[in-house]
């Protein structure tokens, strides 16, 4: 996808309501998530799978960006990175080239980072709490998930071997190899833990331990008081 071409839907995008944006982000990672990334551990060889995964990925880092960017800066700078990561993850797939793999996830990685602060400055803004900020908190949950998946990545491929499979690990530029990675972030979030893929270096594990941390705070923390606010309001609304 060039640059131009994610200029012009981007411009169609701002033409959408900030709840309809909002909501189609999390529409998409529940979509990436549960439909797109099973495919490609299926399928991984088919081209077309890959492309429509590289194109959900687009549509999350575009809805983000036109959802959540108020500043002309940092909607240029975040605006310019991921059309960056969406030119890389197109060029590689095109090329089969494995070089741009680790700019590619360490773009990527940077560009969720950003948008988590993002969400939760506007999560944590003044005002009633509404739908829409459940649904955006909910947004952050998978995208907690994504950033970890991406760190697992980058750690996988700056360290070969440190994470251990329980059978043959795919190669790393492999479509497979993400949507295991995918996996193990879910199930560590989660803290279910199956033991068929494991950390053994250090810096995975460390991974692991926050991302399970996390996990288990955020859901109890941040978006129960979210739902108790919204009910509370919802009542006081009604009265």
């Amino acid at each position: 996808m060039s640059g131009k071409q994610t200029e012009s839907i981007f411009r169609h995008l701002t033409h959408w309501s900030e709840e309809r944006k909002l909501t189609g982000l999390l529409v998409a990672l529940m979509f990436d998530t549960m439909i797109v990334y099973p495919l490609v551990g299926v399928v991984s060889s088919n081209i077309v799978i890959q492309i429509i995964n590289a194109l959900v990925i687009s549509a999350i880092f575009l809805l983000a960006l036109s959802g959540l960017c108020r500043r002309k800066i940092t909607r240029r700078v975040l605006g310019w990175a991921v059309v960056i990561a969406i030119s890389l993850r197109f060029a590689r797939l095109v090329l089969r080239t494995n070089w741009l793999l680790g700019w590619e996830i360490l773009l990527s990685l940077l560009i969720v980072g950003a948008f988590l602060v993002l969400i939760l400055r506007y999560v944590y803004k003044e005002g009633p709490v509404t739908r829409q900020r459940i649904q955006v908190a909910i947004a952050a949950y998978l995208l907690i998930a994504m950033a970890f998946a991406l760190g697992y990545h980058l750690t996988s491929f700056l360290i070969p071997g440190a994470l251990k499979f329980s059978d043959t690990a795919p190669d790393i530029s492999d479509p497979r190899f993400v949507y295991n990675l995918n996996y193990f972030s879910i199930t560590t979030i989660t803290t279910l833990g199956y033991g068929d893929i494991i950390p053994v270096h250090p810096f995975t594990r460390t991974l692991t331990m926050i991302e399970a941390l996390v996990g288990q705070l955020y859901p109890a923390t941040l978006l129960a008081r979210l739902v108790s606010l919204y009910i509370l309001h919802s009542q006081r609304s009604g009265k």
